[in-house]
């Protein structure tokens, strides 16, 4: 078919450049597996495995890692990603398990891949295509199945060819188990057969806080109002955890009831302009936690440029310096890892992504906390999720509106949420917890399920 052709094409004239790309960037990371596992497919595992678990990246590493531990209890697997930040996080979570990047996608690279990984399943975490290893493993006999799956709305605006693309890929899976009933419409619309699809719920409900202690027992319970005992713990501070409420810098100290913005994306810090000024007059800090860290400087410098102080996170902690009680001003997280720390202690927080392209980040992981959540107008990401949400008045969604600029309608709302008090910040923020633990057995679900299928024992 012409698509094909076309694919192979581009995948032809673009090969130098992504050789090159592909030897930098092992130079780079100094890490030559990147190269060797992306473009010589050599592997060197230590296990034999069956199943291979894809997580393109650091957060879905995250959104799958309590899926991989109950999978991981009879199963050998193999989990692949595309960044060294995914194979780091992988690698601290999963120090047993062998970790391994993810094959270019030429037929001859990938087929060497396939066969030096030697496993007989092929797990994708949400929705990542590559043609090619799509139909190698229709071929071998591999079982490749998509979980959590989900379909970015440029692909069903973009090129047709991208739609055809798509359909012949996904029409090679086993089955694809979605994370809400409005991504399964967006396969259908893909003319995928009803039969592969299947309605699981979202992974990223199992993100909960799993704290080592007497409580746990109390938190793995399925009643989400029975876990309100852990949660009371947290606030009143009678567990002190080095992963939740770290030992060193703003966490550990008497700063709290700060403005957290998590995950953002451009042009979320210049909407939020006008907002952050009104509340560093006031004396309420800020902290910012960019999605990519690599925009910390560039943010900094945007504030500094506008007569706001700025701190990065990491010159803190290389200094053992901490955070006075009467600190203002905006802290920038500039370091991997660090934002679970600072769930608890916000006033409210903004949820990246809405004012962009990309869409609204993850909503659920920031829910647990029991926080006010904002969020912007592009919610396709967690369409499902946030629009139950809203029902109940458990998020704010900042809508676009035609007759405020997007400054100033940010304000609004800002203004609106630090003009309540203490007790009914709690009560709007205990909507969105209560709502998000009663999803607590997505996990178990989705293990029963692939049992079923025969892809784990």
């Amino acid at each position: 078919m012409i698509y094909k052709f076309i694919y192979k094409i581009i995948l032809f004239i673009i090969f130098p450049i992504v050789f090159i790309y592909t030897f930098l960037q092992s130079i780079l990371l100094r890490d030559f597996k990147y190269f060797e596992n992306r473009f010589n497919s050599y592997l060197k595992l230590q296990n034999k495995n069956d199943i291979c678990i894809h997580c393109a990246s650091l957060g879905e590493i995250n959104g799958a890692k309590d899926l991989i531990k109950e999978i991981n209890k009879n199963n050998n697997i193999l989990i692949s990603t595309n960044t060294i930040s995914g194979k780091k996080r992988a690698i601290e979570l999963f120090p047993e398990l062998d970790v391994v990047y993810f094959p270019l996608d030429y037929k001859y690279i990938a087929a060497n891949w396939l066969k030096n990984s030697q496993v007989k399943s092929v797990l994708i975490y949400e929705t990542e295509i590559w043609l090619n290893f799509y139909n190698l493993c229709k071929e071998k006999n591999i079982k490749i199945c998509v979980i959590n799956g989900r379909i970015s709305k440029e692909v069903l605006t973009g090129p047709k060819i991208l739609k055809k693309i798509y359909k012949e890929a996904l029409d090679n899976c086993s089955f694809i188990s979605c994370k809400s009933d409005y991504e399964k419409e967006k396969y259908l619309s893909l003319n995928i057969d009803k039969s592969l699809l299947f309605t699981l719920g979202n992974l990223k409900y199992s993100c909960m806080p799993d704290f080592a202690d007497e409580l746990s027992p109390v938190r793995n319970k399925k009643d989400h109002e029975e876990t309100s005992e852990i949660f009371s713990a947290i606030e009143n501070r009678r567990i002190i955890s080095g992963k939740f409420i770290s030992d060193v810098r703003l966490s550990n100290s008497n700063v709290k009831n700060y403005f957290l913005m998590a995950s953002t994306h451009e042009p979320d810090e210049k909407y939020f302009l006008e907002s952050i000024k009104y509340l560093t007059d006031k004396g309420t800090p800020v902290i910012i936690a960019p999605r990519h860290i690599s925009r910390s400087k560039k943010i900094s410098k945007f504030f500094n440029k506008n007569n706001i102080k700025t701190f990065l996170y990491s010159s803190l902690k290389e200094e053992d310096r901490y955070a006075s009680s009467n600190w203002t001003g905006v802290l920038i997280l500039d370091t991997f890892g660090d934002l679970l720390n600072f769930y608890y202690d916000a006033l409210y927080i903004y949820v990246g992504g809405g004012f962009s392209k990309r869409g609204v980040q993850n909503v659920i992981e920031p829910s647990t906390s029991g926080r006010p959540i904002l969020v912007g107008p592009n919610i396709d990401n967690f369409y499902e999720e946030i629009i139950n949400l809203r029902k109940d008045k458990g998020i704010t969604v900042i809508d676009d509106d035609e007759w405020l600029p997007a400054k100033e309608n940010v304000l609004k709302h800002i203004k609106y949420l630090d003009n309540l008090d203490l007790e009914m910040l709690k009560e709007i923020g205990g909507i969105a917890k209560a709502y998000t633990l009663k999803f607590n057995g997505v996990v178990e679900k989705y293990v029963k399920f692939l049992k079923e299928k025969k892809i784990i024992d």
